[in-house]
C-alpha cells in the first residue's frame, strides 16, 4: 500500500542534511525542472559532474523527489479542476491512510493532502466536465462509510509559483520572517 507522505523513504539513507550548493540545486530545479545537469553547473559554477553527483545523493535520500510537468489539462479534454475538502467522522481515525490509499487511485486524483484543522485531506481533481466532477465527489469521495461531509471548489485558474519566482535567489528568502527585508515589502506596500 501506499503511504502518504512516505515518511520512511528520507530515513532509509545515510544522506547528510543539505547544505548551500544542495539547496541552490533544489531551488534551480523548482525554477526549472527540466533544466539539464550542464545548464545547472555553468548557473552555479561548478562541474557537471559535481551537480549530477549531488542531485543523484539528493534523489536517494529522498529530499529531490521528483520533476513535475505542468501540464494544460484542458488541451487533454479535462478542462475541470476542482479541490475537494474531506472530513471524516471521528470513529474513522484508524481508517485514514486507508481511505488516503483508496483515493489515491482514483484516476482524477492529481495530489491528495493530509491535513489539521477542520479538515482532514484536500484532494485535487481533473475531470472532463461538472457533471463528472459531481459523480465523482457523490460516489467515490463521499460515500465512503469514513467520510462525514465534503466541500467542492471549482478551480477557474492557476498560477504556478515557480513561474513567477525570479525576484527570489533561493530558500533563505522563504525562511526570511515576514517584513524583515526592505527589498521586498509586503503586497500591499507597493
Amino acid at each position: 500500500m501506499t503511504n502518504v507522505g512516505n515518511p520512511g523513504r528520507a530515513a532509509s539513507s545515510a544522506y547528510q542534511p543539505v547544505d548551500e550548493l544542495d539547496e541552490q540545486i533544489l531551488w534551480e530545479f523548482i525554477r526549472n525542472g527540466r533544466i539539464t545537469i550542464s545548464e545547472l553547473a555553468a548557473l552555479l559554477n561548478v562541474s557537471p559532474s559535481t551537480v549530477s553527483v549531488r542531485a543523484s545523493a539528493l534523489k536517494r535520500a529522498g529530499v529531490l523527489k521528483s520533476s513535475h510537468a505542468e501540464i494544460d489539462f484542458r488541451r487533454v479534454g479535462l478542462p475541470i479542476q476542482a479541490m475537494v475538502f474531506v472530513r471524516l467522522r471521528a470513529q474513522a481515525r484508524p481508517h485514514v491512510q486507508e481511505y488516503a490509499n483508496l483515493m489515491t487511485r482514483l484516476p482524477s486524483v492529481l495530489n491528495l493532502y493530509f491535513m489539521g484543522g477542520d479538515e482532514d485531506f484536500l484532494i485535487h481533481l481533473v475531470c472532463t466536465s461538472t457533471n463528472q466532477l459531481r459523480d465523482i465527489v457523490a460516489t467515490e469521495v463521499s460515500m465512503h462509510p469514513v467520510v462525514a461531509s465534503t466541500r467542492t471548489h471549482i478551480i477557474y485558474e492557476h498560477a504556478l509559483g515557480a513561474d513567477h519566482m525570479d525576484h527570489l535567489t533561493g530558500f533563505d528568502e522563504v525562511r526570511r520572517p515576514i517584513g524583515s527585508s526592505r527589498d521586498f515589502p509586503g503586497v500591499f506596500d507597493q
